[in-house]
C-alpha cells in the first residue's frame, strides 16, 4: 500500500494543472477575447506535441489516450447537432472504458502483438462509434434515458456517470496499491478532467479547456517519466547513479557518506535464483528509501551509497546503523514450489565525513569503500566509522 504521502505528492502536478483552468474558465470574461480564440489551436498544438513525442519514446497509451479526443472535437464542427448529441452521450460511456483499459495495458511497443491488439481495440471503438451515428439504435438510445439518480446531471446521462464512478474507484485503488503512481494520479485527474469538461460543455471553451488539461497533463507526465528513467534505478525505484552524481556536485562543505553492501548477496543469488535476489534488492532498497537524516541511492548490483548532506559522520553512523539493525531484524520469505522459507539478509556499511583534503565527493567515496571493506572483514552485519 502506498502512503499517503507519496500519493499526494504525485498528485500535485496533474492537480495544479487543472485548478489552473478551472480559475481560467471562472474568470474568461475578464480576459481577452482573442486568448480564449486561441484555445483549439493550442488543444491541436498539444496533440501534435505529445503523438510525437509519445511516439518517439513508444509510449503508445498516451497517443490512444489522446488521439479520441482530438478526433472527437474535430467531429463536433462537422456533424449535425442530433448526430453530435448522439456522439456526445456514446463517447461519455466509451472513453472511460478506453481510458481505464489503456491505463492497465503494458507498454510493449507498437509493432507488437499487443500493439496491434490496441490498435484492433481503438478501430473497434470507433467502429461501434461510427455505426452509432449511422444507424442510431433504439434500445441503446433507451438506456442514455435510464434514470437512476434523483437529481439531475444532464447533459451527461445517469449511466454514464454511474460508470465513471466505478472507474475512478478503479483508479483510485490502483493509485493506493499499485506501481508507477506518476501514471496512476495523471489518469485519474484526467479522468475527473474529462467528465467536468462534459458536463460544463455548455460554457463557452470548457470542453476545450478539459482537453488542454489532459494534454498537458500526458505531456508533464512522459518529461516525467523520461527524468524516472535517466535519474531512477527500474528495479529498486531508488535514485540511480547518474542522480547520485548530479547530488554530489551540490554538496555544502560538511556531509558524509556511507557505502553499503547486501552481505553474501551472489551466494543468496546462486541458492534461490535471481528472481528471489531481485526481491531482496526490492526489500532492502524500500529500507534504504526511509534512512533518517540523509538520501539514498543504488550505486550498483548489491551496492548502495546514502548521502547525509551537513551531517557529521557520528550523526550518520547512528542513522545508518538503525538501518542495519531493521534490515537484519526484518524477516523475508523465501517462496519454494513446496513450501515457503523465512530468512534474514544482512547489510555492511561504511562511514566517512568529507575532509578538507578530498579534492571532490568521489575521494569520500572511496573511503567509504576501505570502511565497507573493513566492516566486511569485521564479520559483516557492521556499520564501521573511518
Amino acid at each position: 500500500m502506498n502512503s499517503a504521502k507519496l500519493i499526494a505528492f504525485n498528485f500535485i502536478i496533474p492537480v495544479a494543472i487543472a485548478l489552473f483552468f478551472v480559475i481560467f474558465n471562472i474568470n474568461q470574461e475578464s480576459l481577452p477575447k482573442y486568448l480564449l480564440s486561441l484555445s483549439p489551436y493550442v488543444f491541436y498544438l498539444l496533440s501534435i506535441i505529445v503523438i510525437a513525442i509519445s511516439w518517439h519514446f513508444n509510449r503508445i497509451k498516451f497517443i490512444f489516450a489522446l488521439l479520441p479526443l482530438l478526433m472527437l472535437y474535430v467531429s463536433f464542427m462537422f456533424l449535425a447537432k442530433e448526430d453530435a448529441t448522439s456522439l456526445f452521450k456514446l463517447f461519455s460511456i466509451v472513453y472511460p472504458i478506453h481510458l481505464i483499459v489503456f491505463l492497465l495495458f503494458k507498454e510493449r511497443g507498437f509493432f507488437t502483438l499487443w500493439g496491434y491488439l490496441k490498435i484492433l481495440l481503438f478501430v473497434f471503438e470507433l467502429g461501434l462509434v461510427v455505426w452509432f451515428i449511422a444507424f442510431p439504435n433504439e434500445s441503446l438510445i433507451n438506456i442514455f434515458q435510464i434514470k437512476i439518480f434523483a437529481f439531475n446531471v444532464f447533459p451527461l446521462s445517469d449511466i454514464s456517470v454511474v460508470l465513471g464512478i466505478f472507474i475512478l474507484f478503479i483508479m483510485l485503488s490502483i493509485t493506493l496499491f499499485g506501481h508507477l503512481l506518476i501514471y496512476n494520479t495523471s489518469f485519474v485527474v484526467m479522468l475527473v478532467s474529462f467528465y467536468v469538461g462534459f458536463y460544463f460543455v455548455k460554457i463557452p471553451h470548457a470542453l476545450e479547456h478539459s482537453f488542454i488539461v489532459i494534454s498537458l497533463i500526458i505531456l508533464v507526465l512522459l518529461i516525467r517519466e523520461a527524468y524516472r528513467l535517466a535519474f531512477y534505478d527500474e528495479l529498486t525505484s531508488l535514485p540511480g547513479r547518474r542522480a547520485l552524481i548530479e547530488d554530489m556536485a551540490k554538496l555544502g562543505r560538511k556531509y558524509s557518506l556511507a557505502m553499503v553492501d547486501i552481505d553474501f548477496f551472489k551466494k543468496f543469488n546462486d541458492t534461490y535464483g535471481h528472481d528471489t535476489g531481485d526481491e531482496v534488492l526490492q526489500m532492502v532498497a524500500s529500507k534504504l528509501a526511509e534512512v533518517g537524516g540523509g538520501k539514498s541511492y543504488r550505486y550498483g548490483g548489491e551496492e548502495f551509497v546514502i548521502l547525509f548532506p551537513s551531517r557529521e559522520r557520528d550523526e550518520a553512523f547512528i542513522h545508518t546503523d538503525i538501518l542495519r539493525e531493521v534490515i537484519a531484524t526484518t524477516p523475508f520469505m523465501v517462496r519454494g514450489k513446496n513450501k515457503n522459507k523465512k530468512i534474514f539478509v544482512n547489510i555492511s556499511a561504511g562511514i566517512v565525513q568529507n575532509l578538507s583534503s578530498d579534492n571532490d565527493p568521489f575521494e569520500t567515496m572511496k573511503r567509504a569503500d576501505k570502511a565497507l571493506y573493513k566492516a566486511k572483514e569485521a564479520g559483516r552485519n557492521k556499520v564501521i566509522k573511518a
